[in-house]
């Protein structure tokens, strides 16, 4: 099996199939079994999960990327071309190790929530920010900015408790936000 044909994002990702490739090899389980297994798994709601690609443009939501390591991992699972959604209530991180990504792979932030301040002081220089203040808002921009061949990215790197209960709920509002961009676009 290739490690292209793992239907999971980022290199994070590859290491736990191969962990689990492992686990499965060890308790006798039959190759085929495994690869079929792998070609099946679908990501976990809310963990870099694939939601639509609308106009050529990849949605995904990270919104349990809670953290800025967490949204280190989600950045480096694409090669570049990111639109990224960052916010929410802060944890008291410090974004600036988020720069060096962000000149490698992101061309646009679109800030929300009680962090934003913070964060866009923290980045300042580094892509261009857009404060968009709520998630809705901050997929639409992206949706109206983003090129065929772009990724638009939530992975907010707070927490969620400025403006949703949970991230559950977060990460269902961008979804219903990126299902209604598809529906418009079919029409």
């Amino acid at each position: 099996m290739l490690v292209s044909e793992i239907p999971l994002k980022g290199a994070h990702n590859v290491e736990n199939v191969l962990a689990a490739v492992c686990v499965g090899a060890l308790m006798r389980c039959e190759p085929e079994r495994i690869r079929k297994t792998i070609r099946d798994f679908r990501a976990v709601e809310h963990r870099l999960e694939y939601v639509a690609t609308i106009r050529g443009v990849e949605y995904y939501n990270d919104s349990k990327a809670t953290n800025v390591d967490a949204t280190i991992k989600a950045l480096e699972s694409f090669p570049a071309n990111v639109h990224l959604i960052l916010g929410g209530k802060d944890k008291g991180s410090d974004y600036t190790v988020l720069n060096d990504l962000l000149w490698q792979r992101v061309k646009r932030v679109y800030t929300i929530g009680a962090a934003a301040g913070k964060i866009e002081s923290q980045i300042k220089g580094t892509v261009e920010i857009v404060h968009a203040e709520t998630l809705e808002a901050a997929v639409k921009r992206a949706a109206a900015a983003a090129q065929p061949g772009d990724i638009v990215l939530l992975a907010p790197a707070c927490a969620s408790f400025d403006q949703f209960q949970n991230y559950e709920y977060r990460g269902r509002v961008f979804k219903e936000v990126v299902s209604e961009l598809a529906a418009e676009a079919r029409s």
